[in-house]
This record gives C-alpha cells, sequence and structure tokens, in this order.
C-alpha cells in the first residue's frame, strides 16, 4: 500500500496560510495552463522525494516559499517529510504520530527514505551483491518520472536515461531485474568472498615470508654462509648455523697468531719479491738470448779458422770465449731453478686467504655480531610459515577466482526471456486499450502480428510485425514516424515496467508514476488514447498500491482520463503551483479550489 496524502506549502511571509495539495490513491490530476508551474509542481515531487536540487536560485521560491510538508502512506504507516527550500540540509522525517525531532542533513534524509522503500536487508544486500555498488530507492526514481522533455522516445526511453547519475546504474539495474539465475549468482558470489578472504591470507603471509627470508640472508652474509634460505631449506641452515657457533666457541680458545697488519705486511713484502723475482728473470732471459747468439757467431767463426790452417793463431781465443758463455748460460739456468716465482705466489695467495679470512672474522663484523646474527637466524626461522606453499596456492586460488568471475559475468549478462515477453506482452495489451478511440493503434493491429517488444540491449521498445515472406517466421522491425504513437508507447513501456517491478515487490521502488504534460503530441481525436492506456494498468492492480499523478493543461475528461481527484492550478485567487509567487502586476492570494470527482 502506498499513497502520497497531502503537500503542504508554507510561505516565507508569517502573516500568510499555509496552502495545502491533497492526494488519493489511483489516479491525480492537476491542470494548469502553461506558465502555471505545472513541471516546476512536478519536479517538485522528486526534490521531496530527496532529489538534490536548489531550488533557492530558482524565481518560483525565492522570497515567497519557506518550506514544504509531504505527508504519505506506505504499508499503513503514515510518514511525514519536510524539507527548506533556503537550507537544503534542514530536513525532517518522522512518523506523522511523534513529534518532528531534529532536522537532519540531507544525506540522512535519503538514508531514511531509502529504509521505508526498500522491501527487506536481505534484498538489498541482494541487489548489491549483483551490482556490486550501492543501490538505492534513488536510482529507482528513474521509473517514476515521465517529463515532457523526452517524450516521444523509444530507445532508452527512461526520462533519466540522459543523467549521468543515472545512465551508468541502469544497465546493471535492468540485468538484474531481468536475471533468472540469482541464486546461482549469490552462490558464487559467496564463494568469492570466501576465496578472496584466502587470498588475501595467503597474500600476507606469502609477504611476511618473503620479507623473513630477506632477513635471514642478509644475517647469513654476516657469518660468511654462502649458502640461500629459500623457505624450504630451513632443516639445512639450521644445522649450518649450528655448526657455525660451534667454531666460533672454539676459535675463541685459539690463539690466533699473526694480526691483519702483520699479515698485510708478509702480503706485501711476497708481492714486491714476486715483482723484483719478474724483473731478475726476464733480464737473465734476455742475457740467455745475447749469449746464445754469440755462441752461434763464434761457432761460425771456428769453423773458418778450421778450414785455414793459416788462421790457426785465432782458434783458442774463440774456443776460450765460447766455453766462459756456456758456463755464463749453465749459471742462468741454475739461477732461475732456484729462485722460482710459483713458490712465491703460493705464498701470497696464502697469506691473502688467511687476510680476508681474518677481516670477515674481526674486522667487519665482531663476534658479537655474528653471535646476534645467529640468534636473529634462529628467531626468523621460527617466525617463517612453511605450513603452505605460497607461490601454488596463491596462483590455484587465483585461477579459481577467475573462474568464478568469469561466470558471474555471463549469469549476470544472460536474460529471462519468459520474463522480456511477458512484459513485452503487457506492454502491446495496454496499447491495445486504446485501439476503440484511436487511430493510432487501430492502424498498427491491422498489421499481421504487430507486437510492441522491449529489448534488453539498449532499453528499447521496438515495434514489430510478421515477416511479408510465409516462410519466414521471425518479426521485422515496424517503424512509424508518430510523436503521438511514439508517446503513447512509451507510456505503456513505463505502466507496464512499474506494474512488473512492484508486483515482484523486492526493489527499493517508490510505487508511483509521475507524468508532465502527455498530451502535448497527441491530437484532439487521438488524445483520449492516454486515458485508456492510463486506466488500463488498473485492470490488474489496485489503486492503494500504485499511485500517478498527472499534470496537463487539457481537461480530464478530454484524455478519457476519470481521475480519483482534480485539481486546478489556476483560480481567480491563484495563478500556479506556489500560490505565494506573483508579478508585481498580478498579486496572488493564498487560496487555490480544488475539486474531487
Amino acid at each position: 500500500m502506498f499513497r502520497i496524502i497531502s503537500l503542504t506549502l508554507y510561505p516565507t511571509k508569517t502573516h500568510l496560510n499555509p496552502y495545502t495539495y491533497h492526494f488519493s490513491a489511483g489516479i491525480n490530476y492537476f491542470r494548469g495552463k502553461n506558465d502555471s508551474g505545472k513541471t516546476e509542481f512536478y519536479l517538485f515531487l522528486d526534490y521531496m522525494f530527496g532529489a538534490n536540487v536548489e531550488l533557492q536560485s530558482k524565481e518560483w521560491y525565492q522570497g515567497s516559499l519557506d518550506h514544504a510538508k509531504m505527508i504519505f502512506v506506505k504499508d499503513e504507516l503514515t510518514y511525514v517529510l519536510e524539507r527548506y527550500i533556503e537550507l537544503p540540509n534542514k530536513n525532517y522525517f518522522y512518523y506523522a504520530d511523534e513529534n518532528r525531532g531534529e532536522p537532519i542533513r540531507n544525506s540522512e534524509y535519503r538514508v531514511r527514505l531509502n529504509q521505508v522503500f526498500s522491501q527487506s536487508q536481505e534484498a538489498l544486500k541482494e541487489l548489491r551483491t549483483f551490482v556490486e555498488e550501492d543501490v538505492s530507492y534513488r536510482v529507482f526514481t528513474l521509473f517514476n518520472f515521465l517529463g515532457e522533455t523526452r517524450q516521444g522516445i523509444l530507445n532508452d526511453f527512461w526520462d533519466k536515461a540522459t543523467d549521468i547519475k543515472y545512465a551508468l546504474k541502469l544497465p546493471s539495474i535492468i540485468n538484474y531485474v531481468f536475471n533468472k539465475n540469482l541464486a546461482r549468482i549469490k552462490e558464487l558470489t559467496d564463494q568469492e568472498a570466501q576465496l578472496k578472504e584466502r587470498l588475501d591470507n595467503h597474500e600476507k603471509i606469502s609477504a611476511q615470508n618473503n620479507e623473513t627470508r630477506l632477513r635471514i640472508n642478509t644475517q647469513l652474509k654476516i657469518l660468511g654462509i654462502r649458502k640461500v634460505f629459500t623457505g624450504q631449506n630451513a632443516t639445512d641452515i639450521r644445522l649450518l648455523i649450528d655448526s657455525f657457533q660451534s667454531e666460533i666457541k672454539k676459535s675463541e680458545t685459539i690463539n690466533r697468531g699473526l694480526t691483519i697488519t702483520e699479515l698485510e705486511a708478509i702480503y706485501t713484502s711476497l708481492d714486491e719479491q714476486i715483482k723484483r723475482q719478474e724483473n731478475i728473470e726476464n733480464d737473465h732471459r734476455a742475457f740467455e738470448s745475447d749469449s746464445r747468439k754469440q755462441i752461434a757467431l763464434l761457432e761460425k767463426l771456428h769453423a773458418i779458422i778450421e778450414s785455414e790452417v793459416s788462421y790457426s793463431y785465432l782458434a783458442e781465443p774463440i774456443i776460450k770465449l765460447t766455453e766462459e758463455l756456456n758456463r755464463s748460460i749453465s749459471f742462468n739456468k741454475y739461477f732461475i731453478q732456484e729462485n722460482t716465482i710459483k713458490e712465491l705466489k703460493k705464498q701470497r695467495e696464502q697469506i691473502r686467504e688467511q687476510i680476508l679470512s681474518m677481516k670477515s672474522y674481526y674486522k667487519i663484523y665482531s663476534v658479537s655480531d655474528k653471535a646476534r646474527a645467529i640468534t636473529l637466524i634462529k628467531e626468523y626461522l621460527d617466525y617463517y610459515r612453511d605450513d603452505i606453499e605460497s607461490d601454488d596456492n596463491i596462483s590455484i586460488i587465483r585461477r579459481k577466482l577467475r573462474g568464478i568471475r568469469e561466470e558471474l559475468r555471463a549469469l549476470q549478462n544472460s536474460n529471462d526471456t519468459q520474463k522480456i515477453n511477458l512484459l513485452s506482452n503487457e506492454i502491446t495489451r495496454l496499447y491495445k486499450k486504446s485501439i476503440d478511440v484511436s487511430d493510432l493503434s487501430d492502424q498498427d493491429f491491422q498489421n499481421q502480428g504487430f507486437q510492441i517488444s522491449y529489448i534488453k540491449s539498449g532499453n528499447v521498445l521496438q515495434p514489430q510485425i510478421d515477416s511479408t515472406d510465409s516462410t519466414d517466421k521471425s518479426k521485422r522491425n515496424y517503424y512509424t514516424g508518430s510523436m503521438a504513437r511514439r508517446t503513447l508507447i512509451q507510456l505503456c513501456g513505463y505502466l507496464a515496467f512499474l506494474k512488473m517491478l512492484i508486483a515482484e515487490d523486492r526493489y527499493p521502488l517508490i510505487p508511483i508514476l509521475i507524468i508532465d504534460h502527455i498530451s502535448k503530441p497527441f491530437d484532439f481525436k487521438n488524445k483520449m488514447a492516454i486515458g485508456k492506456v492510463i486506466h488500463g494498468a488498473y485492470d490488474d492492480i489496485s489503486p492503494d498500491d500504485f499511485q500517478i499523478i498527472i499534470f496537463d493543461d487539457e481537461a480530464s475528461a478530454d484524455l478519457a482520463i476519470t481521475p480519483a481527484r482534480s485539481t486546478e492550478l489556476v483560480s481567480e485567487k491563484k495563478s500556479g503551483f506556489n500560490p505565494y509567487y506573483y508579478k508585481e502586476s498580478n498579486p496572488m492570494g493564498n487560496n487555490a479550489t480544488e475539486s474531487r470527482s
């Protein structure tokens, strides 16, 4: 059950009386000429239901309207709403049988309205799980308002669909409305949440383990242990540090002999000896080479002298010189053999290793540093979580999550074709209600198989007829250029959609349709189609469950509308919606006429 009971306007001038508009269940008709505030009234109802509109900047309200109070009934409970024009965050929300209490901000105002129009917290949770964000009744107001500016639009036919606040969420909402896999989606969503929690836990442990491995390996370097801790060799690392700890205790009792300074001096001395010996060896090799060349020359001279007897007196000096050269070469060979560099280099390498070892032990890290490193390694090994194989588990969980998310996307985008067909049939049924009073629908239904199909992709209301090919059983699109025809189809779409959503009773929806100047595109003969369609919507829904408010400049009878309540916006003492707004040349009072039919 739902209906707005009244809307009371309070003037800024305290000597004027408040003015109240009354509403009834079912159809409420407000008639007013141009510039009488029909559209302002239309928008003001949205404002009272929580829309963020800066009314204080509009001429209609400046200096004339202070605040407004709306009373409505929902499920046997009566609520009171109050909003102040100049103070958007001064609002009141309370039950009719209690005091209004303290003012609340606009955000809190909408939260309380959301609680009223949400069927249950479980339904909201299910909707949020599907859409993956919070969705309030404010998003669903796109089903409640059919304004004048977008009448006759059949592609994305909702009036508010061009507003980015609604356009971004509309596809997800429509997917939710026409999805038949909600139970499976909830099951998968629960699985996804559990896996996500596991993944977060594993990734946290993995990050901690990575940090622990880094710290252990840093301490192993301090000990001079080259083995790397991988996470799987904790036992080996424990054995190594136990062994290292034993060596430290032994070495503390041993006389360690030469100091590093002494070893460095020995190393330098050996290095100089090696360089000096290398120079000597090079000199000796050069001398040996020269001596051998001289011997070869003397041997040739000796051979010449032997062939000439007259030169025999020269032979003896040459023979003596050759023997001396041979003795010199033999001495050099002996000298080089006895003073090889190999031994010197070997000694130098041994000294270098001792220096490096002692530097690692004494200079870079003290015994206390190494003892501390051993303690830290043992402590870090205790912290390390080796009960899971992080990388393997993380990759497995990620694969499962990817599979669940892919299935979720497929299920969320799947359509309940039966539900869509039923909606299309209802839209077509409502449109056919006008066949007796409208040439528009009469002409359309003369086409074989005419129907209006709802196409979820793009939110399209598409007229269709049978194919002209008798062998083709499919439908073909039927296009019309008539603005009035398209507006009537759009109205049928609104009515059918709202009836479906109200009947399902699981959405945060205000069960109301507010229409502004619907008669504009219709000629006199076809205007009655509007009333036939609207009354046709009440064939199978109670006026107590679905309230319709219409603002127009035509007489309700001309539209074949028999309202539960009819109100004139203009009278002798009142020229429009806001009874306190007037131009200097046309002052207005604070009374208005109202009739009930």
